[in-house]
């Protein structure tokens, strides 16, 4: 798999899975992919997804990174979004060159609130993770 040979630091590998990478990876950057995936899970996976992920793009909207982005919290959170749902070599050269971080989210797609909207769907609740 694509994913083990981008290696990233262990304090991130401790809380983001290559089990979530590679459900970023196969939903291919696109929201309908991703839903598809997601509605084939049970609640209490679709829960440890959207947990990755916040995990994973909380660690970018702290320094270095905070340099780089537009300043609003929102665009910090879009930007920071953006970079997970490009995926694990994304992800990993930003953190490994923070300058390289998009300054804005622009009109991309994120895959991020996904999870909530299928947990909801699929059982009537949301994830309740943000």
């Amino acid at each position: 798999m694509e994913n083990f040979n981008f290696i990233l630091p262990e304090e991130i590998s401790d809380i983001v899975s290559d089990w979530f990478w590679d459900i970023i990876r196969n939903a291919n950057q696109n929201e309908d992919k991703l839903r598809e995936i997601l509605r084939e899970m049970d609640q209490a996976s679709i829960i440890k997804f959207q947990e990755q992920f916040l995990d994973a793009a909380a660690v970018l909207q702290d320094e270095p990174f905070l340099n780089y982005i537009e300043e609003s919290e929102d665009g910090i959170e879009d930007v920071s979004y953006l970079v997970v749902s490009r995926g694990k070599k994304y992800y990993a050269e930003i953190l490994n060159n923070p300058e390289k971080i998009p300054f804005t989210a622009g009109n991309c797609e994120i895959l991020f609130g996904i999870a909530d909207e299928i947990c909801i769907e699929k059982y009537g609740e949301s994830t309740k993770v943000y």
